[in-house]
């Protein structure tokens, strides 16, 4: 559907570009954003590849608004204030699309590091506001976070901005990174569950806003939204109009040609679900998700300690994600991770991961939250419509089982974790080749390059992997 239309030659398809525009309208209108301007038809939006391109162009968008105030601010030239280099400042939870952002558009990032066990990764409105100076472009608050689905309290952020604005004479703004939240906290709203005040386009400082169809709005891979508060100062220093395709065709996206599917597909969802219908599916996924929880909660260690340590935000604040880590008082001698390759076997896949990360502030592999060290493992579950009570009882039944024979695992597996974590404390230019020989010795591989930065950890998690994958048919012996 849409594959062979071309939604940027408007000449050609212009049923097809008014349905994109409607769409457009559609979720301007979820998101609360002002009425168009002068009595216009259209607000300012437009279909993205992704959310990725959504936060891009938002970001872009922000830079140069900025760069327009900070030049009239000191009397700069054109040529001048390129040679200024901004900033904007985000949580160091955010998605892949920033660092992207900040390597492709030279933008300075400016990282606020949460917490995990007190505030379940929610930034710190005020530690997050006191990174600014006339500099920011913009703050950034994330609707869903992608490690534990925790929203940042964005309407605190918006109350900074104002107090900081209103001090300095700023004007710094808010973009709100909906990749995940953006489908669906709308619906927890209207269900009466949703956040304890506005994190849209009703506060007065959120200038941009993001989404992804494809995670919660039911679309086709690759889809993406982004909408700007007005047209004027923002969307405008973007809007690029072409005129050889026989008439006047106006682009605001990264990429000119793209096809027509994501705009369709989006379309049909929003008219065939309805308001009613997205609420109705979202509370069937956060019911799904409270079920999980529970059911982790509730489970204990032959020791009598609970097995896990819950992660996110319950049932408000919160995507349909259930975040949990294995219980750090139970000196386990597996780890998430573990959990997380035993329930592959099974056709569960459950993403574990450890708490790190490059900062993009000093280039070196950090703790990603104030509480938590590096090597920190946890894991999610993402409860997506398809995710019925039925499955979710089957995963419950496979990880009770898993769980079991986890704890029968021999030594030999705890001796591998003693090494792996010997090496991921050593810095990457402590780490010598003996290091790794001894650690690969068990796998039959040498490394074929040198110790570059990123070599250490992915070296590491290749080994590890590949380890785990030689032990693979004895654990599926246990579990089947």
């Amino acid at each position: 559907m849409g594959a062979q239309i071309n939604i940027a030659d408007a000449s050609v398809y212009p049923a097809s570009i008014e349905l994109h525009d409607k769409v457009v309208n559609m979720i301007a209108t979820m998101w609360n954003a002002p009425e168009p301007a002068n009595g216009g038809k259209y607000y300012a939006g437009a279909g993205t590849v992704g959310s990725t391109e959504g936060c891009l162009l938002a970001g872009l968008a922000l830079k140069f608004r900025w760069r327009e105030w900070y030049k009239e601010k000191h009397g700069l030239s054109d040529q001048q204030v390129l040679g200024v280099r901004p900033n904007l400042v985000i949580s160091s939870i955010y998605q892949a699309a920033w660092e992207k952002f900040f390597r492709f558009f030279d933008v300075e990032a400016k990282v606020v590091k949460p917490n995990l066990v007190r505030d379940k990764m929610a930034v710190n409105a005020h530690n997050l506001v006191s990174l600014c100076d006339e500099k920011t472009i913009a703050v950034v608050g994330i609707l869903g976070n992608h490690y534990n689905g925790m929203y940042d309290p964005i309407w605190e952020i918006d109350e900074e901005i104002e107090k900081l604005n209103a001090e300095k004479g700023w004007q710094i703004g808010i973009h709100v990174d909906g990749a995940s939240g953006g489908f669906i906290a709308p619906f927890q709203e209207m269900s009466g569950k949703g956040t304890p005040a506005p994190y849209d386009f009703r506060l007065k400082n959120v200038l941009t806003m993001s989404g992804s169809g494809h995670k919660f709005g039911e679309s086709i891979c690759g889809t993406g939204w982004v909408v700007f508060r007005q047209r004027e100062g923002l969307a405008s220093h973007e809007a690029t109009t072409v005129t050889y395709l026989g008439g006047s065709s106006d682009s605001l996206t990264l990429n000119f040609s793209r096809p027509a599917s994501g705009p369709y597909v989006q379309f049909y969802k929003l008219l065939r679900l309805g308001q009613e219908g997205y609420m109705n599916k979202v509370e069937n996924q956060m019911g799904v998700t409270s079920y999980l929880r529970h059911f982790l909660s509730n489970l204990k260690h032959p020791s009598g300690k609970p097995r896990f340590q819950i992660l996110d935000g319950g049932d408000t604040c919160c995507l349909p994600v259930v975040a949990a880590r294995l219980n750090p008082e139970l000196n386990l001698h597996y780890d998430d991770i573990d959990l997380q390759h035993c329930l592959s076997e099974s056709h569960w896949y459950v993403s574990g991961y450890s708490l790190g990360f490059e900062n993009p502030m000093n280039d070196k592999f950090e703790k990603l939250c104030n509480d938590v060290n590096e090597t920190t493992t946890m894991f999610r579950i993402v409860v997506k419509s398809n995710l019925t009570r039925n499955l979710a009882e089957n995963l419950a039944g496979n990880i009770e089982k898993i769980l079991s024979v986890l704890d029968d695992l021999d030594a030999g597996y705890e001796s591998i974790h003693s090494r792996l974590a010997g090496l991921a404390v050593k810095d990457e230019e402590d780490i010598s080749i003996q290091d790794l020989r001894e650690f690969s010795d068990s796998i039959g591989e040498l490394p074929s390059r040198g110790l570059n930065k990123s070599f250490k950890s992915q070296f590491i998690q290749q080994s590890f992997r590949k380890k785990k994958q030689k032990r693979s048919s004895i654990l599926a012996q246990n579990i089947c």
